[in-house]
């Protein structure tokens, strides 16, 4: 009995403990045993010598300074392409501006060398019948002595013989007869009939006196001979008198008036002019 009773409890510790085992290998094989030791294995397996980290560490940070460096040198050679880029835009620039103000200067000249023909053309082609270039504006671009009447009185009064009052119309259209009488007789100023002649008698004299008057062609440098009775300046009359071509027949119908001898080319009393700046014409 007692026989029984001992094996029965050397049955149930057997048991006991082969439960106790079986407990113990499935808890020790188990996920939150192995995360556990997990951490400090890979911490071991991956622990390395400080030299080796060192080692990593300067060449992370050789590496980082070459990329900074070339970094830097592409943005010097980026920074220098600009920069040239922009100088030869300026260059380019520059040659166009200079280009531009020698293509004004040379289209100044030329068109000073024009004008300056056109006047010289003007002057040497002074001056033909039907002008009709304002009085004021011939005596500027005609120098000097250089002015003549394109008609003869003589053949002006027969081309118009069948009007013999032709010419003294033209005197007393732009009102000269107002001071030198209906016939250029004489008023309250000089008979234009009396054969003397106060500036000098050239066509030249002539068409700058009436058209620019007695003070301004003295500001010139035109001096007068003589004075007659009447001591009053002739005034400007080129802005009443509005082409040449009427002016020289004006000057016509003077020359038609006076006595023989006293018009060229019988008679020249050329202008006293003197240059302003030269000693004074004797």
């Amino acid at each position: 009995m007692d026989q029984d009773k001992r094996n029965s409890r050397m049955t149930v510790l057997g048991l006991v403990v082969v439960a106790l085992a079986i407990i113990g290998i499935a808890v020790w094989t188990s996920n939150p045993v192995q995360k556990a030791m997990a951490p400090d294995e890979v911490a071991t397996a991956e622990a390395e010598p400080p030299a080796a980290a060192d080692e990593k560490a300067a060449a992370a940070e050789d590496e980082a300074a070459a990329t900074d460096e070339a970094t830097a040198a592409g943005d010097e050679e980026t920074a220098a392409d600009e920069a040239e880029a922009t100088g030869d835009d300026t260059a380019a620039s520059g040659d166009e501006a200079a280009a531009a103000e020698d293509e004004t200067a040379a289209a100044a000249d030329e068109e000073g060398a024009a004008a300056g023909e056109e006047a010289a053309a003007d002057a040497e082609g002074c001056c033909k019948p039907g002008d009709t270039t304002p009085p004021l504006e011939l005596v500027k671009i005609v120098p000097p002595g250089g002015l003549h009447n394109p008609y003869d009185w003589q053949k002006l009064k027969e081309e118009h013989a069948d009007d013999p009052d032709y010419l003294v119309k033209r005197f007393r259209l732009p009102g000269c007869n107002e001071c030198h009488g209906g016939g250029g007789g004489g008023g309250f100023c000089p008979a234009l009939s009396q054969g003397v002649w106060f500036w000098g008698n050239t066509d030249d004299v002539l068409f700058r006196l009436i058209s620019e008057g007695s003070a301004e062609i003295q500001k010139q440098g035109f001096e007068r001979y003589q004075y007659g009775m009447v001591k009053a300046p002739m005034p400007p009359m080129g802005h009443t008198i509005k082409t040449a071509d009427h002016l020289w027949q004006i000057i016509s119908f003077i020359r038609s008036i006076n006595p023989p001898g006293t018009n060229p080319p019988e008679k020249v009393i050329p202008g006293k002019y003197t240059p302003p700046g030269d000693s004074k014409a004797e």
